[in-house]
Parts: structure tokens; C-alpha cells; sequence
């Protein structure tokens, strides 16, 4: 027995649609080519690296690179514009100062999950222009084919010079202390980076404080310490250098892999985040109690909202 389905005028529009969505999935040859949405929805541009082959460009939600902790996300496009799934990037930091060069303490650069969109985050001890030095960026990409694991391209940018910026209070006019280098007094000589990572914007009320603690191994390798503590009391200068309750200090968040704790503003206006860092033992390395005598740490973050 032979059916016939007849289409009403109703219908119409949806059959046309059917057709359309068809042959937009399927080439001539019948094969489906996938469309890899766009990854940087509510990021903006920091800058393009491109070669004639590929392009690289950094991501974040400033725009901007700057002193202290700032994330950044990676695309890679192909000549028409296509952004590639498969690709592996490293990148090498470096602070030319004339007499001696640096880098600074960062993370390997990975694949955000789902996305076409690689991450990182560098932890700048230096911005650009400070002691006249200069900022450089080596970077370097490697594609693999899906369909042949023995096709890789590849390709490179390096000394290219990239900006990064002051972080100032809202004057406009001081810098706020986002990231410090210090000596443990412990006598090792060790050398550690203490990063302020949040809150990035502060409410009143209690907020999420996290960090970074990296060890200064040489001038171009910082390696992340775990398991340290950072003891937090919160003042306020302007207003006889009052702390707050209900704060927690940082400690060792193994499943994020960063220092955590908890710091309550009560309200708005200029904050000092005081900081005593102590080892896994329990010891000292740098930092002091805040005293009648004694205004603030020497191991200290500075918050204004």
C-alpha cells in the first residue's frame, strides 16, 4: 500500500527549513563540516600575534595586561577565520632592563574544556617602563591534524614587545601593592612571590581573598609552594587603622591549587591586606603582627573601592 503525506500551507516554511539546514551541514561530497563557535563572548582584545598562517590572539576581560596577576586566553584562527581546537602553546615572558633580563612567575598554558580557548595567567613584577625596562614575548603554536597524527604545523613570534600596565587606586595618581618579591628572614635566602589574585572587585560585606606563592628558583623559573599559610588582618588606615571580623586566612586549596581564605570589608574606602607568611612548619618567613607601635606588615596588599 502505497501513503502519500501531503504538506498544508502551514507546513511549508518547515520544509524549506529542513532543506536549507541540510545542505548548509553537508558539503558536495556529503561530508559534515563542523562550525567551532566563537570562544571570546565577554573577553576582549589585548593584541594579535599573526604570521600569515595562523593567528594568535590574547584574551581577557580588560583588555589589558597589568602589574600583579592577570589572566589571559588564547585563540588560534586559520587564514579564513576558522578558530583550531587542536592546538598547543607556549609562551616565555621576559623583562629586558638593560644590565640583566627576567621573567616572571606564570602557568603553562592549557585548552579550557569544550571551548576553542587556551588560559593562563602570568603574575607581572614589574610593569612596563619601570626602571626603564621593557617587556618581551615569545611565543610559539603547534597544530596537529585530527585525521593524521604523523601533520603538525607550526610557528613562532618572538621579542615581540607587549605593554603592560601600572595598577593604580582609583586617584589615578598611587600604585597599589597587587604582588611583592621578598626574602624569607628565615636565613635560607629563599625567595618568594606573594600574588594578590582576588577579590577584583570588592563588595562590602564578606569576600572571597585568594593568592599565588611561587619560589624564585633563578631569574626566568618560578615554581608554585603549596602548603604554606598566609595569616590575614585586614586594616583601615584612614579610620585608626580598624580590622574586621570574621576573616580567614589563606590556605592550600588542593583542588584549585591556590591560596585561599576570606577577608570581611565593612565598608568602603582604602583597605591594607597585612600578611604574615609562614612555611609548612608553621615558622615565619616574612611579615609581622600589626601592634600599637606597628601600622602595618611589611608583607601587605592594598585595596581601594
Amino acid at each position: 500500500m502505497r501513503r502519500f503525506f501531503f504538506l498544508t500551507r502551514g507546513h511549508a516554511p518547515l520544509l524549506l527549513f529542513l532543506i536549507a539546514a541540510l545542505f548548509s551541514a553537508c558539503d558536495k561530497d556529503g561530508n559534515t563540516e563542523p562550525v567551532i563557535p566563537d570562544p571570546t563572548e565577554g573577553l576582549k582584545k589585548v593584541r594579535d600575534f599573526a604570521d600569515g598562517n595562523y593567528t594568535v590572539t590574547a584574551w581577557n576581560e580588560t583588555g589589558e595586561l597589568r602589574l600583579g596577576y592577570t589572566k589571559v586566553y588564547f585563540t588560534v584562527q586559520n587564514k579564513t577565520g576558522a578558530f583550531i581546537e587542536n592546538a598547543e602553546l607556549s609562551a616565555f615572558p621576559e623583562m629586558d632592563m638593560g644590565m640583566m633580563k627576567h621573567s616572571t612567575p606564570r602557568a603553562e598554558i592549557t585548552k579550557v574544556a569544550g571551548k576553542a580557548l587556551y588560559e593562563t595567567y602570568y603574575a607581572f613584577l614589574m610593569y612596563s617602563g619601570q626602571g626603564d625596562g621593557k617587556w618581551y614575548y615569545d611565543l610559539e603554536y603547534t597544530i596537529s591534524d585530527a585525521l593524521s597524527s604523523n601533520y603538525t604545523v607550526g610557528g613562532s613570534f618572538g621579542n615581540e614587545e607587549i605593554d603592560v600596565k601600572n595598577v593604580f587606586r582609583p586617584d589615578g595618581k598611587t600604585e597599589r601593592k597587587v604582588i611583592q618579591l621578598l626574602v624569607a628572614v628565615d636565613g635560607s635566602d629563599k625567595r618568594y612571590v606573594v600574588t594578590l589574585v582576588e577579590p577584583q572587585k570588592p563588595t562590602v560585606g564578606v569576600n572571597d581573598v585568594t593568592a599565588y606563592i611561587h619560589e624564585r628558583i633563578d631569574a626566568n623559573t618560578y615554581n608554585p609552594v603549596e602548603n604554606f599559610t598566609l595569616k590575614l588582618d585586614p586594616r583601615m588606615p584612614s579610620m585608626e587603622n580598624h580590622s574586621s571580623p570574621n576573616n580567614v586566612d589563606l590556605t592550600w586549596d588542593v583542588a584549585g591549587k591556590i591560596y585561599r581564605g576570606k577577608v570581611n570589608f565593612s565598608m568602603t574606602g582604602y583597605w591594607t591586606l597585612n600578611l604574615i607568611l609562614q612555611n609548612d612548619r608553621g615558622e615565619t618567613l616574612y611579615g609581622n603582627v600589626i601592634t600599637g607601635d606597628t601600622a602595618a606588615s611589611s608583607l601587605l596588599f592594598e585595596i581601594e573601592f
